[in-house]
């Protein structure tokens, strides 16, 4: 009796702990289906802000009719294989290629958002993709759901037949596929789910992934997302992970992936205790890939992206990259630099591979590992002559760019620098004037002024095109092209390197898709006529124009961080 009484006090007192202290769980959330052991998952916790909702329907209205021809013509190409081949791969049977011609004639005008909201889809809804097991689920909130409906009989309707249909406990869903995998699409409530199954799947496993079995614990309730968001700076419009250590349990343990192997003819071989654990440690060194959006309004995007690492691991790699030489150019067309740490990255490999053959993987999947360790410390295990151990790193920025016109006789015209960063750039310029002995008349002091570079100094084919400049400094060699570079060039070597860590940074500005549009118009025009060919380049090239008009630069850089490899990409948005 005092057992029962402890317990049920118990459990009032975590019902109060729930509804008191913390939010209320929303069960009707698409991450309310969403295990809390999934091992991945990608969800959006709040519908996307109206600015950005509303530049994005800018967007599509502008691309949608250049996009859904490109879609036709696949489909077409895949009916011609099936009809000249019936075992070439990328085929569609007749069947499918009349319901997606129906579904592309119920889109191709919605163009809007409002449009959309017409067949039940809409802008201000959650959505998420997890996995249930491996089993990967798609959930998402319908605006509409007898919108939707109605649009899926449209659909059947102008494809001249009904679409596949079976039933899991008392819930009707589409279904697509064969004996090797079924994609089972329902409407459950208001949410759209859609999953892919084994062909062979019993039902208990249809009932888990489409969610009419709910998990013993969601996402939902632990509220990992948000407590992830929080704790990366994410914002709440699209965020996730991957669960590198969780999946590669499942590859063993899950009973999908058996009946997947089981049909394609690969047989599975079980893992012993030894194999689990030194595959588990593996993924340990990496656990977890997770990625979200750090802005997202009508003027930027940037997205954030983190391998997390083993502590021991990102505090070698972050040792790794020198600074980069000179700093980004936010103006330029075109601006990439790298490091280049080779001795350092060659010492960190061989001590990979050290590591390795003090203690060999004892599982026989890993037997290639421990060979290949072997192999790599006695390739590595060498001495690397200068230049090459002397470099650091190097940038390349394109300032301006005139493609040649043989119509109007343009010619190529192009301005910019590249820098070589390193530990002896003098060793450099000595080889080039050995290379090219005209090279030698020039005096070049490390003392970062730039220095042109006679005419007669160069080969025929370049001297006297272009005009050109060298400066250097104790740890940069650096040319430049074209006009008025000289006072750019002494700029860019005598600027305050990126901080150390960074691996590769990069920018490019909205006006490199015009010139791709002009270049692409420029190839068109010298080739054969070919109306296939020449269409599909003119909306190419359409496209092109378009990204000239909507970005006004993109930037991404990665970097080796305290907690593992950072990814970050920016798109700045043209304001018109």
């Amino acid at each position: 009796m005092r057992m029962h009484r402890s317990r049920s006090v118990a459990a009032l007192l975590a019902i109060v702990a729930i509804t008191g202290c913390g939010k209320k769980v929303d069960l009707d959330a698409p991450l309310a289906f969403a295990p809390a052991d999934t091992p991945y998952v990608i969800a959006n916790l709040e519908p996307l802000p109206q600015a950005a909702v509303a530049r994005m329907a800018d967007q599509m209205q502008a691309s949608w009719s250049l996009a859904l021809p490109m879609v036709d013509k696949l489909i077409d190409g895949a009916l011609a294989k099936n009809a000249s081949d019936d075992t070439a791969a990328g085929q569609i049977d007749a069947k499918s290629a009349r319901v997606a011609k129906a579904i592309l004639a119920e889109i191709r005008t919605r163009d809007t958002p409002e449009k959309w909201q017409q067949v039940g889809l809409g802008p201000n809804v959650r959505s998420a993709i997890y996995g249930v097991g491996i089993l990967p689920v798609m959930r998402v909130e319908l605006a509409d759901v007898d919108a939707f409906r109605a649009m899926v009989a449209r659909v059947e309707q102008n494809a001249g037949d009904k679409l596949a249909t079976a039933r899991v406990g008392e819930q009707d869903v589409w279904t697509i596929g064969d004996a090797h995998a079924q994609v089972l699409i329902a409407i459950e409530g208001k949410h759209l789910v859609a999953t892919v199954v084994p062909g062979t799947a019993d039902e208990a496993m249809k009932r888990r992934a489409l969610g009419l079995d709910r998990p013993a614990s969601s996402l939902a309730e632990t509220d990992a997302v948000g407590v992830f968001n929080k704790a990366r700076g994410y914002l709440p419009y699209g965020s996730g992970w991957i669960d590198t250590r969780r999946v590669l349990a499942l590859v063993n343990d899950d009973p999908a992936i058996a009946a997947f192997a089981e049909k394609a003819g690969m047989p599975k071989t079980a893992l012993d205790a030894t194999c689990r654990s030194e595959l588990d440690a593996i993924a340990a060194k990496m656990p977890r890939f997770g990625f979200g959006y750090t802005a997202f309004d009508a003027d930027k995007m940037a997205v954030h992206a983190r391998l997390d690492l083993d502590p021991a691991l990102a505090k070698s790699l972050a040792a790794l990259p020198g600074a980069l030489p000179g700093a980004r150019s936010p103006n330029a067309l075109f601006d990439l630099a790298f490091a280049l740490p080779i001795l350092r990255g060659r010492d960190f490999l061989v001590a990979q591979a050290d590591a390795i053959a003090a203690a060999p993987y004892k599982c026989a999947l890993l037997a290639d590992l421990n060979e290949a360790a072997t192999e790599s410390k006695a390739k590595l295990d060498q001495t690397i002559p200068p230049p090459i151990a002397d470099l650091s790193g190097a940038r390349a920025t394109l300032d301006s760019l005139v493609l040649p016109d043989a119509a109007t006789s343009k010619e190529l015209e192009f301005s910019g620098r590249i820098l070589i960063g390193s530990s002896n750039p003098s060793f450099l310029t000595g080889l080039a004037q050995m290379a090219v002995p005209g090279l030698q008349k020039i005096t070049l002091a490390p003392d970062g002024k730039a220095v042109a570079i006679p005419s007669d100094a160069l080969p025929g084919d370049i001297g006297g095109k272009f005009e050109l400049y060298v400066a250097m400094t104790p740890t940069v060699l650096g040319i430049s092209v074209g006009k008025d570079q000289a006072a750019k060039l002494e700029a860019a070597v005598a600027a305050k390197p990126a901080s150390a860590g960074t691996l590769l940074e990069t920018n490019v500005s909205g006006a490199i898709y015009t010139l791709a549009a002009d270049g692409m118009q420029q190839y068109a025009d010298k080739l054969p006529p070919d109306p296939d060919m020449r269409e599909m380049l003119e909306s190419q090239r359409k496209m092109y124009a378009l990204y000239a008009q909507w970005f006004r630069q993109i930037d991404f850089n990665v970097a080796f961080g305290a907690d593992g490899i950072d990814f970050q990409e920016t798109v700045d948005f043209a304001k018109h």
